[in-house]
């Protein structure tokens, strides 16, 4: 069985169904991946099943007033928490039998959490609680209880958690619970030797500690302090007939819970020490979440149900990398199902798209095929292509695809100079290539009628050559702008934008390129200093500051010469761009420059507004917030 649907009203961050701001999701059995930014829900889902169900390790899980959301300046009075299970195995069926709901001729298992806040009338004392968990659909079937309460918990790992604690030894250990709930453990408790034997063979691990027992209570050096306090101290304290006489032994008896909770788990010891040193956090966090899932994987009686937050916590990337992989696979046999939580884009990088469910401002968007504009093709591609830095999209509240590094590189400094610092406004530039710009924007595109609150701008070069440019040595095969009808070139936008709808909105740079419209838009001075400085650099590699600076002289002193011949706007702007055309410059290190170049010269905000090309100014303010009609 695995949780297929949670309902969640009024807790926390989820607000009322009548104002549709509360939580309605659909789960998939195997892995489920909540990614987000901070503040959009994911541990309140969390919290909510483990308040819901509850957790094996026996903590307490009390709802207090906080967890009651508010609207308005007013805080709910009540809060809903459901979770509906499926595909229930015959045995399940029959532990829960008289719980059951059918829906589509299927019997299926609902538990509701109801929880009311009743007010009370003596000043700064807490709200009281009425509590209940029921099945039925709407909360109105028997009270769940006994056994089956017992079954229902789930096993749940928390963020930041002490690893090495969870794992020592202690009473009520977490170690000693996992091994205690182990189904074979109950053939530990055997004792069935005679301990005074001398050839008796404990097996069990009874057995072991009874004898252990027998042999330190008759050890020399335990008997002769037992000896020596009865006799020179505890005599003396003898009145009449009660004496008072001392045995020194093993402090708990023998049973098999006392006998777990003395064991602690660790690793060995690293490779070349013969000793057991202390281990790091993560590798420590791994052990522990091993540990969890050989409690699942063996226990019949138990949910096998695994809520992870943060199983990023102390992990290098590659360790993070296999950790995931590690879910994945695990998920994928025996019924279990896995819940995590997670800010890290190298773990939403790892998994399948389709699992990853994003969390914005306290709504669940899914990226599951049937819900998302992605084409079938889309998810194989995104499986391979979709790496940690295009995965920073899922905990931005702004995006900019772009197709190439000149992009990726030169957008934050034209933000920040525009006055809309995408580190400011939580924007993430995410670069993709030519062939995959729309397969990335698809991605929070939905087939529903919900909008993902993330905006999206993806930048695309119009890629029509100028009648200018017929100064470079195009061939003759190369079409220019005056080649193009004006409906042609319509048509041509028209199909660049043709994927937007919902957050994603498409900004066609006005001619031909980015450098080359930035040139022509009042910036030729400053690309062409930047461009000539990339040629320099890959013709002799680092430059010295003194050569940075005769090279930007020299430059500017072409440029001066091409406008004191009178050389139009245009035909500047096509001699600013040949020599990324020609590849003599590469266009990552002219954009570095160029950038570099910008923050230097500190251009006023309206300044650099007034000298960039209008669809840059657009893309930066919509996907900043600047103003919700830009496009």
């Amino acid at each position: 069985m695995y949780i297929s649907g949670i309902f969640i009203e009024n807790f926390r961050i989820f607000g009322s169904e009548a104002d549709a701001k509360h939580l309605s999701l659909t789960l998939k059995p195997g892995l489920n991946v909540f990614a987000g930014e901070n503040d959009s829900g994911k541990s309140a889902v969390v919290d909510a099943i483990r308040y819901l169900l509850l957790t094996t390790s026996g903590e307490g899980h009390w709802l207090t007033e906080d967890d009651f959301h508010v609207a308005g300046g007013i805080r709910a009075s009540h809060l809903t928490i459901r979770c509906v299970f499926h595909d229930l195995s015959e045995e399940e069926r029959g532990w829960f039998v008289e719980y059951l709901s059918i829906e589509d001729d299927r019997p299926c298992l609902y538990v509701t959490l109801n929880a009311t806040r009743l007010e009370t009338r003596r000043q700064g004392s807490r709200a009281h609680m009425y509590v209940t968990r029921r099945s039925g659909k709407k909360g109105d079937g028997p009270a769940i209880e006994g056994e089956a309460r017992d079954f229902l918990r789930v096993t749940y790992l928390r963020p930041l958690r002490d690893a090495e604690r969870e794992l020592s030894g202690g009473r009520g250990s977490r170690l000693a619970q996992i091994l205690g709930a182990r189904p074979d453990s109950r053939a530990q408790e055997k004792c069935e030797i005679d301990p005074s034997e001398a050839s008796c063979e404990p097996s069990t691990l009874v057995e072991i500690m009874r004898r252990a027992e027998w042999l330190i209570e008759r050890n020399e050096f335990i008997q002769q302090a037992q000896s020596d306090l009865n006799s020179e101290y505890l005599e003396d304290f003898t009145i009449g007939d009660d004496k008072l006489v001392g045995e020194i032994g093993i402090a708990r008896q023998a049973e098999l819970r006392y006998i777990l909770e003395k064991l602690e788990l660790g690793l060995n010891p690293s490779a070349g020490v013969g000793l057991p040193t202390p281990r790091g956090l993560g590798v420590n966090n791994v052990l522990f979440m091993a540990t969890e899932l050989l409690l699942l994987s063996e226990d019949d009686y138990t949910l096998r149900l695994l809520l992870i937050e943060e199983p990023e916590a102390h992990l290098h990337p590659q360790m993070q990398y296999r950790l995931m992989g590690f879910l994945e696979e695990k998920s994928k046999g025996k019924g279990l199902q896995i819940l995590v939580t997670t800010h890290s884009p190298n773990l939403a990088s790892r998994v399948d798209l389709e699992t990853i469910i994003l969390m914005c401002a306290g709504k669940a968007y899914p990226l599951s095929r049937d819900l998302t504009k992605l084409e079938v093709a889309d998810y194989s591609f995104l499986r391979r292509f979709l790496d940690v830095t295009k995965s920073n999209m899922f905990f931005a509240k702004g995006v900019v695809i772009v197709e190439g590094d000149a992009e990726n590189i030169l957008l934050p400094t034209l933000a920040m100079l525009v006055g809309r610092s995408f580190s400011d406004h939580g924007v993430s530039v995410v670069k993709v290539g030519s062939t995959g710009l729309f397969r990335y924007s698809r991605i929070l595109q939905r087939k529903d009628e919900m909008i993902v609150p993330i905006r999206v701008a993806c930048l695309a070069d119009r890629d029509i050559v100028p009648d200018s440019a017929r100064v470079l040595d195009m061939g003759d095969k190369r079409k220019f702008q005056s080649d193009y009808t004006e409906a042609e070139i319509a048509a041509r936008v028209d199909r660049l934008k043709r994927n937007d709808g919902g957050c994603v909105r498409t900004f066609v740079s006005p001619q031909w390129t980015l450098e080359y419209d930035m040139a022509l838009s009042g910036l030729a001075r400053q690309v062409y200093a930047a461009v000539k400085l990339a040629e320099k650099a890959r013709n002799s590699g680092s430059l010295s500051q003194g050569e940075k600076e005769s090279t930007v002289e020299a430059a500017v002193a072409e440029y001066v010469e091409w406008i004191n011949e009178g050389l139009g706007d245009e035909v500047v702007a096509a001699k600013v761009y040949a020599p990324l055309y020609e590849g003599k410059a590469s266009k990552a290190e002219a954009a570095q420059f160029l950038a570099e170049y910008l923050e230097s010269a500190r251009p006023s905000v309206a300044e650099m507004r007034a000298s960039l090309p209008e669809y840059l100014v657009k893309a930066i303010d919509y996907v900043t917030r600047q103003d919700d009609s830009a496009g």
